[in-house]
């Protein structure tokens, strides 16, 4: 399935530098939700210093618009992480419990070559700054920070990937340096909350059209719908009702489904064309599928709209669903066990 319907993680316990980037596949793929697989940290966050330039790389760029990395020489691996702020923001200072707007680069000092690029993947990633619950190499990124900051951390591949570096996805040697850049954008602010949590059944003429071609939908008409307000509950029509059982917040559903933002040229993502319904516990899945899709009989199509605080927040998902979006999804529920 498509792990861009997974509920967003609530914890930062594994959201370690190593699952961030493999969550994203490595760069130009979209971002994911799931942190992926954690990983310790060793190692500290050594010294920190300010100052325009790494020895060895140089970063040019505004924060949050690029950043292009140059390497003049081979960094070497250091005994300890070293962290330089070689650009100090003039924003408010990042506060434990802010939750801050990240554009994350990785790079092998030792190769001279990018790795990863959260500018490539074209959206920042939503770091919660819990001293408490960061691995010890975000938490001297972020540590005495201001918001339009960029960091650099010089570290070694156990500090990244964890006591036992090999086979990382990267093919990173442990002899090898690798260079951490963290543009600290802005403070995330929080996804309006909705004014009930519970579904509202909607007139059909107040949501956008299903196009399909074959008899499978392929995208949504929006013409006439006026864009929601962002507080509003999860709107639901029943296009086609079925005669199944209804589906409960424990079941597992097995549903195709297609997902648009508002005025999208395209779905962010579908399963028709795949082939492949989406195969899930309801409760893995992000808040607004579980209020609009409870209570509905197996065999039903259904349209959803959901605000952002039942979706992806004010995080987004990705270049295609921007922060604080109201989603829509046509569901198709083939089945539900439980």
């Amino acid at each position: 399935m498509h792990r861009r319907l997974r509920r967003p993680a609530a914890a930062l316990s594994g959201l370690l530098l190593v699952s961030a980037l493999a969550a994203c596949g490595g760069g130009g793929s979209e971002e994911a939700d799931d942190p992926g697989s954690s990983s310790s940290s060793e190692g500290g966050s050594g010294d920190s210093e300010t100052g325009e330039e790494v020895e060895g790389v140089t970063f040019e760029g505004e924060v949050g618009e690029s950043l292009t990395v140059d390497f003049s020489a081979e960094v070497p691996q250091p005994a300890e992480t070293t962290v330089t702020t070689v650009v100090e923001g003039d924003g408010d200072p990042v506060e434990e419990g802010d939750t801050v707007n990240t554009y994350l680069w990785l790079g092998n000092g030792t190769g001279q070559e990018q790795l990863f690029s959260d500018y490539d993947n074209g959206a920042p990633q939503a770091i919660p700054y819990e001293p408490a619950q960061l691995d010890e190499l975000f938490g001297s990124l972020l540590e005495g920070q201001t918001y339009g900051s960029r960091v650099v951390a010089v570290t070694t591949p156990e500090v990244v990937f964890g006591a036992d570096p090999q086979g990382n996805q990267f093919e990173v040697q442990d002899s090898d340096s690798l260079v951490v850049v963290a543009d600290l954008v802005d403070e995330q602010q929080a996804a309006p909350e909705p004014s009930s949590d519970q579904p509202e059944d909607a007139e059909p003429d107040t949501q956008p059209s299903v196009v399909e071609e074959g008899g499978n939908p392929v995208g949504l008409d929006f013409e006439g719908i006026e864009e929601p307000e962002l507080d509003q509950p999860v709107q639901r029509v029943v296009l086609e009702e079925g005669d199944g059982a209804p589906v409960t917040a424990q079941s597992e559903v097995t549903v195709n489904y297609l997902g648009s933002t508002y005025e999208a040229d395209a779905p962010f993502d579908e399963s028709y064309s795949r082939g492949e319904p989406l195969v899930s516990p309801l409760s893995g899945l992000i808040p607004g599928w579980t209020i609009g899709l409870t209570g509905v009989p197996v065999g039903s199509r259904v349209l959803l709209q959901i605000p952002p605080a039942y979706g992806y927040g004010a995080e987004g998902s990705g270049p295609s669903i921007p922060g604080n979006a109201t989603l829509w999804f046509v569901i198709d529920i083939v089945s539900a066990e439980g």
